[in-house]
């Protein structure tokens, strides 16, 4: 009987990944260079570089390092990623979203969410229309085309969910009501980015009755019908049908929820999506369903916590910081219609003055309100990925062309990094004692549970000395 031929892999020193025993135009297994691996490595190091630089040294928040590492390093400047790893980092960008936008629908204050959905969805809609609106008018004056400025004013509807949650996380906001109302906003916000993309569609295709009303519906029944079956019906369907054992234990009941959870993020996000919504819409209902268990929560944030973090850092640096055309910026013209384009940010701004006085105070806009209404009014200006998915739309679709792309985009760009700013300025500001960084919370948190984990075994070694099998 002939022996089978063993072949191995094994690093070229030069580039390749290779198998020395096959033909030189054959191909074995899925083959990378080194080169590319190490050109992912050091642009991984310089993102958690920047962040720390722009925390530490200049202040700001790290995601605004982590923006301008991508804008970089990134396909259009150094080049360190260039095709096809380019996508691979924005698709690992995305998938840190998603569980970001699940994991904010998992700490939903169930009572608050309860108080605040309504001027939530109110601060959505009015947050939406107007910058669009004044987005408009400015495109109106700039170009001839009203086609044209109808693209240009839909990329300043939707706001960044994942810069906004950064910030409020860091600051220790996000559990509070005007952090919860904030979450509500964002969440709406995005599917209002949907409808608007579905209809901005519309004027480069086949203008259908279908086309226009699908999105509009399928997504304020998500929302509306999805929501109601999230908090008050699948709870009771995972109590009765999987929870059923009282005698299960915590550790067991939770790990069987995760994979229940997971099993639901699929099948909603494929929902969403087939039903021209959200997807980020189907990940924070799923949230929604297990945002009363406690037990949950915790397992939740230990399993995925740090891995959350880390795709978060790669979104800020390739979804957002390799859509910038920081080329096109060497245009005066470029540069000065994109500082009016800013301007239109205002609209978002405005929408702090919808917030509720959730505090005893008797006036209103002093004191603890007027922080809430900033915080919501620079929380809701900042932007982001649906901002950019418009844009790129936009100009891909030939209806805005590159100039103009380009100054949006600064536009855009300009938001992710001023409002961030400010809202670390005004929390700071009402809260003179900085908070405690995330990263030092968490080791302190996983130290703890080492220690519980170490105290554990030692009671069990306890237990296993003092029983009569032991002696």
């Amino acid at each position: 009987m002939e022996k089978p031929e063993i072949r191995l892999l094994t690093w070229d020193n030069t580039t390749n990944y290779y198998d020395e025993g096959a033909d030189d135009n054959k191909s074995f297994g899925v083959q990378i260079a080194f080169d590319d691996l190490w050109n992912a490595m050091a642009f991984i190091s310089l993102i958690w570089i920047m962040g720390l630089v722009s925390e530490k040294l200049l202040f700001m928040p790290s995601l605004v390092g982590q923006i301008f590492a991508g804008i970089i390093f990134g396909p259009e400047v150094v080049q360190l990623i260039s095709p096809p790893f380019d996508k691979a980092f924005v698709l690992l960008g995305e998938m840190g979203l998603t569980l970001f936008v699940l994991e904010a629908g998992v700490n939903m204050d169930f009572e608050t969410l309860k108080l605040i959905g309504l001027r939530g969805a109110a601060i959505a809609v009015f947050g939406s229309i107007m910058p669009i609106a004044i987005a408009f008018g400015i495109a109106s004056a700039l170009v001839g085309s009203r086609r044209e400025a109808i693209a240009a004013a839909a990329s300043f509807g939707p706001t960044s969910f994942g810069i906004t949650m950064n910030i409020l996380q860091h600051g220790n906001i996000i559990q509070s009501p005007t952090g919860q109302l904030v979450v509500a906003a964002a969440i709406i916000d995005d599917m209002i980015a949907i409808i608007i993309l579905s209809q901005l569609e519309a004027l480069v295709g086949s203008v259908s009755i279908s086309s226009i009303l699908i999105p509009i519906v399928s997504s304020l029944l998500f929302l509306v019908v999805g929501g109601l079956v999230a908090l008050f019906l699948m709870p009771r369907i995972l109590k009765s049908y999987i929870f059923t054992k009282k005698e299960t234990s915590v550790d067991k009941r939770t790990r069987i929820g995760l994979i229940v959870m997971f099993a639901m993020l699929m099948g909603m996000m494929k929902a969403t999506h087939s039903a021209k919504a959200s997807h980020l819409m189907g990940a924070f209902l799923v949230g929604l369903v297990f945002c009363r268990d406690d037990d949950m929560r915790v397992l939740f944030s230990r399993q995925f916590k740090r891995m959350i973090q880390w795709l978060m850092r790669i979104f800020f640096a390739s979804t957002i910081g390799f859509q910038v055309p920081i080329k096109q910026f060497s245009d005066a013209a470029v540069l000065w219609k994109g500082f009016i384009f800013a301007l239109s940010l205002s609209g978002k701004m405005l929408v702090g003055l919808l917030v509720p006085n959730f505090t005893n105070q008797p006036k209103r806009f002093t004191g603890s309100h007027l922080r809430d209404c900033l915080i919501v009014g620079c929380s809701m200006a900042a932007e982001g990925e649906f901002a950019f998915v418009i844009a790129t739309f936009g100009v891909n679709a030939g209806i805005l062309d590159e100039k103009l792309y380009a100054s949006v985009v600064l536009a855009i760009l300009l938001s992710a990094v001023v409002s961030p700013f400010l809202l670390r300025f005004i929390i700071r500001f009402f809260h003179p004692a900085p908070p405690k960084d995330n990263d030092e919370m968490e080791e302190r948190s996983l130290e703890e549970n080492i220690e519980e984990i170490h105290q554990e075994s030692l009671m069990v070694e306890d237990s296993i000395s003092t029983s009569p099998a032991g002696s």
